[in-house]
């Protein structure tokens, strides 16, 4: 047992858990923890700007597959990082609040403190999955372990411990760690229902004749590509993956379709083809169903971690509620066991509207493809592209090609301007030695471009990658198409490049695709980080 402040203590759980980096800013009401912080081996990173503490929380999650934490102030604090926190619960991102408070007697007192907020507590958790108030130093142990135990468990996404400040200087006796362990977490069992639900739906889609598999990130989470790509060469299925999906099956792989979004290419198509379908881990969220338009096929089975969900959106005949990775285990299992084995080819008729789906994508890319192929030349195959709401990265979304998961950060829940940046000095910290790049348009970058101090300051070998366009574009070629006219979209861009000198970074400004390719590698090997701008043309007509 050791005796330690509260704040201390809550620090050493965090680690034993397996958090390892923390993302805030220091002030008045979280100093003790900021303090407990500094005698820890914590990673704790300095940022500009609350918003950009929750985005880069998030992209560090997703590009590791491992919690971060987020420390903020109370009030202003934050509510400013409420937009990151909110695109981690769209997303499922599992990330750590700990959220700070005025003292115990004052909270929700409206007495006119600062950063007070009253019903703080209730406006976070809107965006939680779980939320706790530590109100005392004896409740220290078991608020942590149900913290854990929620982060660890099922569907990820952001858990809060909120602490007032006189709790942090609290005094507990506590045993060295905890229990709960990032790296144990439990997987979602089938129950058995579901497994004789799973058996039922398979025995139907191993009878038809032109399957298609929709992969989500619920694949991602459960680490299960391996098994997700060797189902679909089994039943000889292509595989349409979501935004959050990407990477479930490589990119060059004979039966990947891309993704599906509906700005991307029409998917209704190629679904409209299938006479079964196979959908893990997927919200079917508007973006990704033609507004939930798509006319799935009678024999559709959904497999999904999280039993709310599952019931969500469109209606489907199969429902199984488990782990995917566990799932997709018992498919191959049952595949085995019926002699299913297509070899990874698909019927003709499917095949013909994979390759219709992948043309129309690819024709999305049109005047971009230069750059499209500069990009993805420069790029190590291990690259993480961390990506904004621009026209510039809308255009190569859909069938960019990358290796394996966790390799395509973006926006895809609250499609929020602002992400790209912060989210990609996240991965960066997290995934280390491997490359990182941030896209944006300049009106997203100047949402969280103070945020290049921050990479400064951790001496990133980082290339901030600045399509500027002088215009919120992509609103700006929806105005045009639907009123003719636009408004209030024009943005009038600083210089970029000696805005990065002033930062300390370094800059560049290119003209031309091989520039791009040049550029990109030499700020991979770069002492710190590195913004390119490319000039992005003054045209915003809606692509055919």
């Amino acid at each position: 047992m050791i005796n330690d402040t509260v704040a201390a203590t809550i620090v050493r759980y965090l680690r034993h858990f397996g958090i390892d980096t923390a993302f805030g800013i220091p002030g008045l009401y979280n100093m003790p923890l900021f303090d407990a912080l500094r005698k820890s081996d914590m990673h704790v990173v300095t940022v500009r700007h609350e918003q950009g503490a929750a985005f880069m929380a998030d992209g560090y999650a997703r590009a590791t597959g491992r919690p971060a934490a987020v420390v903020t102030l109370p009030g202003c604090g934050v509510l400013n990082a409420m937009t990151g926190l909110s695109e981690a619960y769209a997303d499922s991102s599992p990330v750590l609040l700990l959220s700070t408070q005025v003292a115990k007697a004052h909270i929700d007192n409206d007495g006119g403190l600062l950063h007070e907020l009253t019903g703080q507590f209730d406006v976070v958790d809107a965006v939680m999955k779980h939320s706790e108030r530590l109100y005392a130093a004896g409740g220290t142990v078991a608020v942590c372990e149900r913290a854990f135990q929620a982060l660890a468990a099922g569907r990820p996404r952001p858990v809060q411990i909120e602490l007032p400040l006189d709790v942090q200087d609290e005094l507990v006796t506590a045993p060295e760690s905890g229990g709960v362990r990032w790296d144990d977490r439990p997987r979602t069992e089938l129950s058995s229902e579901a497994a004789t639900e799973l058996e039922r739906a398979l025995k139907a889609v191993a009878a038809a004749e032109r399957p298609l598999v929709i992969a989500g990130g619920g694949v991602v989470t459960a680490a299960a590509a391996a098994e997700l790509t060797t189902f679909a060469e089994r039943l000889g299925a292509p595989v349409l993956t979501t935004g959050m999906g990407v990477g479930s099956i490589p990119g060059d792989h004979p039966l990947a379709c891309g993704v599906s979004w509906i700005a991307a290419a029409d998917v209704t198509g190629l679904v409209a083809t299938a006479d079964a379908v196979v959908a893990i881990g997927t919200r079917f969220n508007q973006g990704m169903t033609a507004e939930w338009g798509l006319a799935l096929p009678e024999t559709t089975l959904r497999i999904d971690v999280d039993a709310a969900e599952i019931e969500r959106n469109i209606p489907t005949r199969y429902r199984v509620v488990g782990d995917a990775k566990l799932a997709l285990a018992a498919a191959l299992g049952h595949l085995n066991r019926s002699g299913v084995d297509r070899a990874g080819k698909p019927d003709e008729a499917m095949a013909a509207a994979q390759r219709a789906y992948v043309e129309a994508q690819h024709r999305r890319v049109g005047s971009t493809r230069p750059w499209f192929d500069a990009l993805r030349g420069a790029l190590p195959d291990d690259a993480v592209i961390a990506a904004d709401m621009s026209l510039f990265w809308a255009d190569m979304l859909g069938s960019f090609p990358v290796a394996a998961p966790r390799q395509v950060l973006f926006p895809w829940g609250m499609g929020t301007l602002g992400f790209g940046v912060p989210a990609a000095i996240g991965a960066k910290i997290g995934v280390g030695a491997r490359s990182v790049v941030s896209i944006a348009g300049d009106g997203a970058f100047q949402f969280t471009g103070a945020e290049l101090g921050t990479a400064v300051q951790q001496r990133l070998a980082l290339p901030f990658v600045v399509a500027n366009n002088n215009a919120y574009g992509m609103i700006k070629m929806q105005q045009l198409g639907k009123y003719g006219a636009d408004i209030a979209v024009d943005l009038p861009a600083p210089d970029f490049v000696a805005l990065a000198t002033a930062y300390g970074a370094h800059g560049v400004r290119v003209e031309r695709p091989e520039e791009l390719a040049i550029a990109l590698k030499d700020a991979f090997v770069a002492d710190g980080p590195t913004v390119i701008e490319v000039p992005w043309g003054t045209s915003f007509a809606r692509p055919e």
